[in-house]
């Protein structure tokens, strides 16, 4: 069995709404108090208490900090306040990875270098008490992974100690990009720069609840209100069966139905969708409404590809609407080498699987080319190439390829 640490930010998230859910879930807040001690940083209390909020009921963190003792901080103080604190080393290196993050997104934000960037008081010990304390919770909980949903960023603006900003705000897009957003918002901004930190160095997987048995559920309750929407975070603890999983690259399928057309504009519409970023595009025949004849075309594109290919379709004006479909694409370890055969050198695509071999598919091309100029058959050529490439079941050797 492994367990999973599920994070549904479905409110917001922040390092203290983090914080709480965790130790709603079992993280206990003394042992995290014990640990945040070792930082050996004055001026600051911590307090967790179980309240309502919006109907809900959870955990609410407070940080305490008192100004007149805690300085503005760059990142080279809170790495050295790192390097001094007495902590466990999985602790540390998450803390400072995660520092390292947000200082990066803060420099990107005001066009400054990292080295130039800085937290300011209040925020700087907030942000160095919440993200050692919610790394200290991942390992109090004792999970194997971290799994987070679509995240919620909010619309409007916050007002920031830089004045009024755009949510979200710059350093929080700098911070989430590639990562799957939820389509919900409120008015004002609902993931702030410490829990984006948090969550993309904790995170392993941004996906959907896996399945397994539900354990404890944490709540999270934060301190901003919103018009028809809690702030508070859950995370949840599940127990996954150790089947193996195959990691993938994320994707989107565009999709769409067609009717009324001709075989040759389908042709040049798929030469289209690849030249826009397709991995590959097909058509598969269905039947619309009164019986009518239809094509259901679909393209699998990367994430940032997919709205030029949709744009395409929309050019041609083969269609008045697509379906985004999010998907993930585990794919074979693949290699590329050249075989020498009684035609001549054709290239081979290996497809490999833990070490070994798997497929081995001659380029089609070169052994229609091979197959003109020795006035053999095609097949032949395949089978010649097929025949000079390592067999499948062998392991894969790298060194031994062109």
């Amino acid at each position: 069995m492994s367990r999973v640490l599920f994070v549904d930010p479905f409110g917001g998230a922040a390092g203290d709404m983090l914080l709480a859910a965790m130790i709603d879930a079992g993280a206990d807040v003394a042992a995290v108090g014990d640990v945040l001690a070792g930082l050996r940083l004055p001026g600051w209390r911590l307090a967790a208490s179980r309240e309502r909020h919006q109907g809900f009921a959870g955990v609410r963190v407070t940080v305490e900090v008192d100004q007149e003792t805690n300085p503005a901080r760059r990142l080279r103080d809170v790495e050295a306040l790192l390097a001094l604190a007495t902590l466990p080393d999985r602790v540390r290196e998450r803390s400072r990875a995660a520092f390292r993050r947000l200082f990066a997104a803060e420099a990107d934000a005001h066009g400054v270098a990292v080295d130039e960037a800085h937290l300011h008081e209040l925020a700087a010990v907030d942000a160095v008490v919440d993200i050692v304390g919610v790394c200290t919770a991942v390992e109090l909980l004792g999970v194997d992974r971290v799994i987070c949903g679509p995240i919620p960023v909010g619309r409007g603006t916050v007002q920031t100690a830089h004045g009024l900003l755009p949510v979200p705000g710059p350093a929080v897009a700098h911070l989430l990009r590639g990562v799957p957003l939820a389509a919900h918002a409120a008015d004002g901004e609902m993931t702030t720069p410490t829990g984006a930190t948090l969550l993309v160095t904790l995170v392993d997987e941004f996906s959907s609840l896996p399945a397994g048995t539900l354990g404890k559920v944490g709540v999270g309750l934060g301190t901003r209100k919103f018009a028809g929407l809690p702030n508070l975070l859950r995370v949840l603890v599940v127990e996954t069966d150790d089947a193996p999983r195959l990691a993938g690259r994320p994707m989107v399928v565009v999709e769409a139905i067609l009717d009324d057309v001709s075989g040759e504009f389908l042709g040049t519409m798929l030469e289209q969708l690849r030249a826009a970023g397709a991995l590959d595009a097909w058509c598969l025949p269905g039947t619309g409404r009164k019986g009518r004849p239809v094509v259901e075309l679909r393209a699998l594109a990367e994430a940032d590809r997919a709205d030029g290919v949709a744009a395409a379709l929309f050019a041609e004006g083969a269609t008045l609407g697509v379906r985004l479909v999010r998907c993930t694409r585990p794919e074979l370890e693949r290699a590329v080498l050249r075989v020498a055969t009684r035609f001549g050198e054709i290239q081979v695509k290996l497809g490999i699987f833990r070490g070994q071999v798997v497929s081995a598919k001659p380029e089609h091309d070169e052994c229609v080319a091979a197959a003109r100029t020795n006035g053999a058959s095609v097949a032949a050529v395949v089978q010649a190439a097929v025949a000079a490439a390592p067999r499948i079941g062998s392991p894969h050797l790298p060194s031994a390829e062109a």
